[in-house]
């Protein structure tokens, strides 16, 4: 997790109850950046979450997102019958 302050200094021990706080909603791991941003009498705090990316595997091999695919691939996802296997139940 990046730790970023705006607007002033926040010692090391109001950032660690920041990140308590934080934690609290999400795990620490989900969390990519951390904002603290700093007014007179109160601190906003922002944050965004890691952007978990979704992996197909066509043809038995695990390849990227669909949206990174050539013209070609995307066809072929569209066109494909899913294995009942994998489908959620």
């Amino acid at each position: 997790m990046q730790i970023i302050v705006i607007n002033g200094p926040l010692s090391e021990k109001e950032q660690d109850a920041y990140i308590r706080q934080i934690t609290r909603k999400h795990p620490a791991s989900a969390i990519e950046k951390l904002y603290l941003e700093v007014h007179d009498s109160y601190v906003d705090v922002h944050y965004t979450l890691h952007r978990y990316r979704e992996l197909r595997k066509m043809g038995g091999y695990c390849i990227s997102e669909p949206a990174a695919w050539n013209s070609a691939k995307q066809a072929e996802y569209r066109e494909m019958i899913p294995n009942g296997m994998e489908e959620d139940g």
